[in-house]
């Protein structure tokens, strides 16, 4: 695919529907993210989309749509710290990062090949408050510089919801929101969860669709978690156990 097939139409339309309209330059970091992603696409697996119109619809403008959640969870905090948990591509660290320059993102991933993606993207587009990471959430969670330090954390197609929040509250101070953005069918994900809510001291704020579903086109849900206590010393557990055997 050439850089000739980047163009972004719903992006713009998305950030002016929840208020934010881009400035002309992060359209440009936005742009070039995409290039870069669909560069480095073909040399390693980054996504399974292979189609410009789904990486704009499903990665990127999807990925805005968790801004007002991310405001909420700001207000009146600063710096206001994020950390985006299996970032992956950068999804939704990165848009989210173009999108509000003053936010403190962390990109944490456990793939070698994918941080060094990441870190290309955050020299490129000059990301000055955006640091990748190559680690593993298990361990990183028990750094005392990282954990119970974040006002969000953010977590996209991780894992079961159970292990996803196992791998996520740690990092949040109480008061701090998880957001997770998941398809349309949730119940039962959401009932295997309640263990596992119960034990890392977190409690379920929204079960509700993604705004804007009918320009995305594919309906899905956000989770979103207060840690309402700091999460037990022994969470998470060691490295594989989380998705092995989940808090269910």
């Amino acid at each position: 695919m050439s850089h000739s097939a980047v163009e972004l139409k719903l992006v713009p339309e998305v950030a002016a529907k929840l208020g934010t309209p881009l400035t002309p330059e992060q359209g440009q970091a936005f742009r070039r993210y995409a290039e870069l992603l669909l560069e480095w696409n073909r040399r390693i697996n980054l996504t399974g989309l292979d189609d410009w119109p789904a990486i704009e619809r499903r990665l990127l403008a999807e990925s805005l749509l968790l801004l007002p959640w991310v405001d909420q969870a700001c207000t009146g905090t600063v710096p206001c710290r994020l950390i985006d948990v299996g970032s992956g591509a950068g999804i939704p660290g990165i848009p989210l990062a173009i999108a509000r320059p003053t936010l403190h993102v962390t990109l944490l991933d456990a793939t070698a090949k994918k941080v060094r993606f990441l870190e290309a993207v955050v020299r490129e587009l000059g990301l000055r408050h955006a640091i990748p990471i190559h680690e593993r959430a298990e361990l990183l969670a028990h750094h005392p510089e990282h954990r119970g330090q974040y006002d969000v954390v953010t977590a996209r197609a991780l894992a079961h919801l159970a292990t996803a929040l196992e791998l996520t509250l740690p990092f949040l101070h109480p008061g701090g929101l998880a957001l997770f953005p998941k398809g349309k069918e949730i119940d039962h994900e959401l009932a295997e969860s309640e263990r596992a809510l119960t034990l890392l001291g977190g409690e379920l704020v929204a079960v509700e669709p993604l705004p804007l579903a009918e320009r995305i086109g594919e309906p899905g849900t956000i989770v979103v978690v207060r840690l309402v206590r700091p999460v037990p010393d022994r969470y998470p557990r060691r490295p594989g156990i989380p998705g092995k055997h989940p808090l269910r």
